[in-house]
């Protein structure tokens, strides 16, 4: 074990430590204070324009001209309460061997998103404790010709209705 994978784990045992463990669903303590999707100017469309889960969390966002945002809203780090509308990811570039960069914002940190398969990609934060999450492709965007399953075969790019993508809980 090197010093650096030692430290990374001295300081996840002291925060685990230091924030007990919980037993009842996560109540956020405030806000994030974080921007809404209104208060950022657009950049531009990207392929990767449309919404994404967050496989490791189950949250939704919608990435859109070079930001993106969260859906539904959900509770960051046992603290934040992350609003619908509030912008999570800024300043989305794609690079030229197609991959994509980024800031995010409640990890506070730059991330790499790379892709694993036509439908997800892998992202990487460059924190003092890197992490790893993984986007899946829920819809939109020009590398899959998705269809929702239980809409008949309808293809959601050509709906005009005002259905919302949202999973009630």
């Amino acid at each position: 074990m090197t010093c650096i994978t030692a430290k990374r784990l001295s300081f996840a045992a002291a925060a685990a430590l230091a924030l007990g463990s919980v037993t009842a669903p996560a109540a956020a303590q405030m806000r994030a204070i974080l921007p809404t999707i209104d208060q950022v100017e657009p950049l531009g469309s990207l392929p990767i324009d449309g919404v994404w889960e967050i496989r490791e969390i189950g949250e939704r966002i919608v990435i859109d001209n070079g930001h993106a945002y969260a859906e539904d809203g959900w509770v960051h780090m046992m603290l934040f309460q992350i609003e619908p509308e509030q912008v999570v990811l800024q300043n989305i570039r794609e690079l030229a061997d197609g991959d994509f960069i980024a800031q995010d914002l409640p990890l506070m940190s730059a991330v790499k998103f790379e892709w694993i398969d036509e439908d997800t990609l892998r992202a990487r934060t460059e924190a003092l404790i890197p992490m790893t999450y993984h986007l899946e492709r829920v819809s939109g965007g020009p590398r899959s010709d998705w269809t929702d399953p239980d809409d008949d075969g309808r293809d959601d790019r050509d709906d005009d209705d005002s259905r919302s993508t949202s999973i009630q809980r």
